[in-house]
């Protein structure tokens, strides 16, 4: 009786750990165009130009991928930002392990919007958007 017991369960644990790796769902974005903007240390940032909405003279919408090579993990957010106010808002993101672009996590819920420094990965970013480079 302990057997089964004790074999029932995990096997139960064993099936959803081996549907978890079957159904292991993919990162792919078929329409985009990151491309690069800035470095950090070992951490690269990338603005998907296909994603770009203006909005106004000084708001944009915009997918942003930023890449932690040394933790082998990316994370791509969706971000509002605003030139004038020098602030941005992450409307949503989905992060993952970069090797295998499987998603590991990601929330739909939108963060407070934050300020942004004079030379800082954002204000990059906002400055490639609006004077993309050849």
């Amino acid at each position: 009786m302990k057997k089964i017991f004790y074999t029932v369960p995990m096997a139960f644990v064993f099936m959803l750990f081996l549907s978890a790796v079957c159904f292991a769902e993919k990162l792919e974005f078929p329409d985009a165009d990151f491309v690069f903007v800035d470095a950090r240390n070992t951490t690269g940032y990338y603005v998907d130009m296909n994603s770009v909405n203006f909005i106004g003279n000084n708001e944009v919408d915009a997918r942003v991928e930023i890449v932690k090579a040394a933790e082998n993990r990316f994370f791509v957010y969706s971000i509002h930002f605003n030139r004038e106010k020098r602030t941005y808002q992450i409307i949503d993101s989905l992060n993952g392990q970069y090797d295998t672009k499987e998603k590991t996590g990601g929330s739909m819920v939108p963060l407070q919007v934050t300020g942004y420094a004079a030379g800082s990965p954002m204000e990059c970013i906002v400055d490639y958007i609006y004077y993309p480079q050849p």
